[in-house]
């Protein structure tokens, strides 16, 4: 399959974020799975991106992450949800593929945001294996979805859960990023130095032994 993964934060204070959650899950996707990477947190018009990368690319899957639902200033508070809106309206008007959605803002209310929003699949919580195991099941026959755990997914107009197991991710066993994990825009836009020393800090908290 042909994955746009798209980093829907546009939020810049107190500080751009490098997409570190989203870039996780890609890294834990594995081949033969064709991976694109789109940050709309520098980018002047990301709807007009969004559109324009979608007509040139025709991915097969849209995966979303949502990291916040609200800005960061707290003397003036606004919601990101228009924002996120816009972008899957665009993404429905330009292309056929259905759209999953992640990341920290999703799981904090994500029955609310699958009925909000219309995706079609949402994941709560970690999604390093939830992902891959969801793209096996969506290109079988007859998925088993229910055995996704922290699927989100629309089944005859309604909104069902999969279950949590409780279990937690051992970060030992995730794939491990590298600077090249950091893709173009994000590392011209915020400085190749920073990226690098946050993708070595990722690093070497994926590699240390845990407790």
């Amino acid at each position: 399959m042909r994955i746009a993964f798209i980093s829907a934060n546009q939020e810049k204070l107190p500080d751009a974020v490098i997409p570190l959650g989203i870039l996780s899950v890609m890294a834990a996707t594995p081949a033969p799975h064709e991976k694109l990477f789109w940050d709309l947190c520098f980018e002047p018009g990301p709807i007009e991106t969004v559109a324009r990368n979608l007509r040139e690319s025709h991915p097969d899957i849209v995966a979303i992450g949502l990291r916040n639902l609200q800005n960061m200033d707290y003397t003036n508070i606004t919601t990101n949800l228009d924002a996120y809106r816009a972008i899957i309206r665009t993404v429905r008007a330009n292309s056929p593929a259905p759209i999953v959605l992640g990341g920290g803002g999703f799981s904090v209310m994500p029955q609310r945001l699958m009925e909000d929003l219309g995706a079609d699949y949402g994941i709560a919580g970690e999604g390093e294996l939830a992902f891959p195991r969801l793209l096996d099941e969506l290109a079988k026959p007859e998925p088993a979805l229910d055995g996704v755990d922290g699927l989100y997914y629309l089944a005859d107009g309604i909104v069902r859960f999969a279950g949590h197991s409780g279990r937690f991710l051992a970060l030992d066993d995730l794939p491990v990023r590298t600077a090249a994990s950091c893709p173009s825009a994000t590392t011209q836009s915020m400085g190749s130095s920073r990226c690098r020393r946050s993708a070595a800090a990722h690093s070497t908290a994926l590699t240390a032994p845990t407790r």
